[in-house]
C-alpha cells in the first residue's frame, strides 16, 4: 500500500509538526482540530514555522507555498474518508485517545492504517476500539518534530509486519533515523 494522503488529529504543538513533516515529505494532508479556533492557532504554527525557514534561508518562499498548498484544515472527522493514513496527535488522555480510535475506525477506508503519537499509553488499547487492531501502531515523533530526527515506531501484538515496514518507509521519506519499540 502506497500512502498518499494523511491525517492528523490534532494540531498542537506535536500535531502541527507532525503536519509541517508529512507535508514536506510531499503528502497531501488533512489537520483536524476540535474548533475552529484551535484550528486557526495550528495552522498558525505550521505557518510561522515555515516562514522562520524562509526567513533562515533553508526552504525557498516558494518551497512554503508548495507545503503550505498540501495542507488542508478541517474541524470535521469525515474528511479523513480518504487518508491512506492517519496519525492521532492529541493530548494524552487515553479515554479521549479510544474515543479518537473509535472515531477514525468509522470513518477512514477499510486500509487506512491508524497511528497514535503517543509516548507512553497502551497503544493495544487504542488499537482494540477498531475493528482492524493488525493496522494500528505507534509513531512517535520527537519535539519540534521538524527538527528532530528519530521517529519511534511502536508495534503491537497484533500489528501485522506490512504496516510496520509501511511505518518505516513513511519514516524514511520524512528524512526520519526509525527505530522499532514494542508497545
Amino acid at each position: 500500500m502506497e500512502i498518499k494522503k494523511v491525517g492528523v488529529v490534532g494540531c498542537g504543538v506535536m500535531g502541527s509538526g507532525i503536519v509541517i513533516n508529512c507535508a514536506q515529505a510531499g503528502y497531501q494532508v488533512v489537520a483536524s482540530e476540535i474548533n475552529d479556533d484551535l484550528l486557526k492557532k495550528g495552522m498558525k504554527l505550521v505557518d510561522n514555522f515555515l516562514a522562520k525557514s524562509v526567513e533562515k534561508g533553508k526552504i525557498t518562499q516558494q518551497d512554503k507555498d508548495a507545503v503550505m498548498g498540501r495542507i488542508k484544515g478541517t474541524t470535521d472527522m469525515k474528511d479523513f474518508g480518504d487518508c491512506d493514513l492517519a496519525i492521532e496527535a492529541a493530548i494524552e488522555n487515553m479515554e479521549l485517545k479510544k474515543k479518537i480510535f473509535a472515531q477514525l475506525d468509522k470513518v477512514c477506508k477499510k486500509d487506512a492504517i491508524l497511528a497514535t503519537n503517543t509516548s507512553c499509553l497502551s497503544i493495544i488499547d487504542m488499537a482494540m476500539q477498531t475493528s482492524k487492531p493488525d493496522k494500528v501502531l505507534g509513531l512517535h515523533f520527537f519535539n519540534p518534530v521538524p527538527i528532530m530526527t528519530c521517529l519511534e515506531i511502536v508495534r503491537t501484538i497484533a500489528t501485522s509486519d506490512e504496516v510496520v515496514e509501511i511505518g518505516r518507509e513513511v519514516g524514511k521519506k520524512m528524512g526520519k533515523t526509525v527505530v522499532v519499540a514494542k508497545d
